[in-house]
């Protein structure tokens, strides 16, 4: 399981995660602080992020750090939650898809049934935030403050080298791959057979 978290899975995450990460990168340096603060509450916030999420192709490795740099530019958290959940659950080749091969009806149903619960969760978490007094962008700020400087370089690097993997092992073409044929016996063990 560690060793496919850290290999195939990572391979499949890295290219959405930093896609993600330009676009949060986008909203945090180019969006004034006040404009997103300003426009970013409520109801309205909310619809707006329903309408961004649901045509958008993003997965949910990507949509969480757009949410993150949202979230530190002024949006309210349920804003931000409706925009995780509107991205990945929809999108227009999804939509497609489930019109084609179910019918017009049920795409209706699934995008009033993904729009209606994102909408309630985004109110709920909003009003949750505002009864208990959580202030989500300074909770984010002191979160940075957590660990020590060294610590957040070395994951960091560590992180980076795990993705890097990937472009630096691909076999160059030309070069024949290594093929190995395994018999799996009834012990559960990899025997080589032939290389």
């Amino acid at each position: 399981g560690i060793r496919y978290a850290f290999t195939q899975m990572l391979d499949d995450m890295v290219g959405w995660l930093l896609l993600g990460l330009f676009f949060a990168a986008l909203a945090q340096t180019f969006l004034p602080p006040d404009f997103l603060a300003q426009w970013g509450q409520g109801l309205p916030a909310m619809l707006v992020m329903l309408v961004a999420g649901i045509p958008m192709y993003i997965c949910a490795t990507a949509s969480t750090p757009v949410a993150a740099g949202l979230m530190m530019a002024g949006v309210s958290p349920g804003a931000a939650l409706v925009f995780l959940l509107t991205g990945p659950a929809t999108n227009v080749s999804t939509l497609g898809v489930i019109s084609n091969e179910l019918g017009t009806r049920c795409m209706t149903l699934y995008l009033i049934a993904v729009s209606g619960v994102a909408l309630l969760a985004g109110l709920t978490v909003d009003l949750l935030a505002k009864i208990w007094q959580i202030n989500i962008p300074m909770q984010l700020q002191v979160a940075h403050t957590t660990f020590p400087h060294w610590v957040e370089r070395c994951a960091f690097f560590g992180q980076v080298g795990l993705a890097m993997r990937r472009f630096l092992t691909q076999k160059r073409p030309g070069k024949p791959a290594e093929v190995k044929l395994f018999l799996v016996f009834e012990t559960g063990t990899d025997t080589p057979i032939a290389t």
